[in-house]
């Protein structure tokens, strides 16, 4: 881990602390890496999910500057792309920096992430229709990593956390890879 991610794991982690000594239970998700306990993977009952709008989007193009491998880190309700997803195999590096258990999965579809099918609680199907699982690994627990390859053509993905609860919270990021 870089000195530059040790301290914003650190950072999170105080973060996280002191928003969980507020009084009346877990705190309210909110889009920040203190918004949720180590032992909450879902949102509470009764909270409001957000709108249906990606919580970053990126535009990732080759480039010649762009070394090493592309990392995306995960955190409450936040899934962030670091560095260039590049045509055809790509190798990335995938951190949990968060307090709970996290996955990624890589969907193509031309439908906007409000309109993907969604099963009751609002978890992605991920055999539905209008969207195409592409990659799909382990859960990745707090302060663990994984490594995948995947291969992608030109076009618009979305890199997903389905984990009960998290795609309905915003954990989600639009990727469009180009030429």
């Amino acid at each position: 881990m870089t000195p530059l991610r040790t301290t914003l794991a650190i950072f999170a982690a105080v973060a996280v602390a002191a928003a969980c000594t507020t009084t009346g239970g877990a705190p309210a998700p909110q889009p920040t890496a203190a918004a949720a306990s180590s032992a909450q993977t879902s949102p509470p009952p009764g909270s409001s999910a957000p709108s249906a709008t990606p919580v970053a989007s990126a535009s990732i193009v080759p480039s010649a500057s762009a070394a090493g491998t592309p990392s995306v880190s995960l955190t409450e309700w936040k899934v962030i792309v670091d560095g260039t997803i590049r045509p055809g195999k790509t190798k990335l590096t995938i951190h949990d920096i968060g307090v709970a258990a996290h996955e990624l999965l890589v969907f193509k579809s031309k439908l906007a992430p409000s309109a993907f099918p969604t099963d009751k609680s609002g978890d992605i199907l991920e055999d539905g229709p209008g969207v195409k699982l592409l990659s799909d690994g382990e859960n990745i627990d707090p302060g663990a990593t994984q490594t995948r390859t995947i291969d992608l053509a030109p076009g618009t993905y979305f890199l997903v956390c389905n984990i009960p609860g998290h795609f309905k919270q915003g954990m989600f990021t639009k990727v469009t890879v180009a030429p």
